[in-house]
């Protein structure tokens, strides 16, 4: 349940003065509602990065989130492979349940900070490609996460298939195409800010990602869709 409400709201004194101001005939609606679409943009963007400065990484409501979604999947036995582990912090919360985890990034610095701040005797890191760690490796691996990867991929689908063969569960995560109705104002008067971030090549609305899925042969046990994200736990169909 989310917060139940006064119904006589109090004033905001920055709601009143932008409300007013926009209804100045400064511009034709049409250009007031790309500014106003943008804006939006611009202070969601800002308000996401202040977040994760606010809030630390075990208050922080979609961390939470993706602890509760994963952890009902994650079982004791299981060795888990986390693909872009960054800094850790999915890595960390995954071996509080399963047998073994392994994190893989190619960035060095990335995976320094990762070995300094989890720690536990079900865990390791290793700098460098994934595919080839899985190639090289003896380990047997049961689940694949692929927390905010598919969206930096010129074809995802091919990075599934090349994957997928070593693993019998897949975690995905990835941003919300879906999340509001801006966006698809966004994408109807072609504005440029409609990503998520600077270095995506792919926003995926829900039934994008479905169609990829089942075109990779994966089949989706259970999605879930808030804070602006999709989690989706997978099955590899063999």
């Amino acid at each position: 349940m989310g917060i139940k409400l006064e119904r006589k709201k109090k004033r905001v004194f920055l709601l009143t003065f932008i409300y007013r101001l926009s209804k100045f005939p400064f511009a034709s609606k049409r250009r007031k509602l790309k500014l106003f679409l943008d804006l939006e943009w611009i202070f969601d963007r800002l308000s996401l990065e202040y977040s994760y400065k606010v809030f630390s990484a075990d208050e922080h409501p979609a961390r939470i989130i993706t602890k509760k979604f994963l952890l009902q999947f994650i079982r004791a036995e299981d060795t888990v492979l986390d693909l872009g582990c960054n800094a850790g912090y999915i890595t960390d919360m995954i071996a509080e349940k399963a047998k073994y985890v392994v994190g893989v990034d190619h960035s060095e610095s990335l995976i320094e900070i990762a070995k300094k701040g989890v720690k536990g005797n079900n865990v390791e890191f290793h700098c460098g490609e994934a595919y080839e760690f899985l190639l090289s490796n003896k380990k047997q691996f049961d689940v694949l996460i692929l927390s905010h990867i598919l969206e930096h991929l010129d074809t995802p689908s091919d990075f599934i298939n090349k994957f997928k063969m070593f693993f019998n569960y897949i975690y995905i995560e990835v941003p919300d195409f879906d999340k509001s109705y801006l966006n698809h104002y966004r994408k109807k008067m072609g504005l440029s800010l409609i990503y998520s971030d600077g270095d995506h090549i792919n926003e995926f609305d829900r039934n994008d990602l479905r169609q990829l899925l089942a075109g990779c042969n994966i089949e989706i046990v259970q999605a879930e869709y808030i804070y602006g994200l999709q989690r989706l736990w997978c099955r590899v169909k063999k």
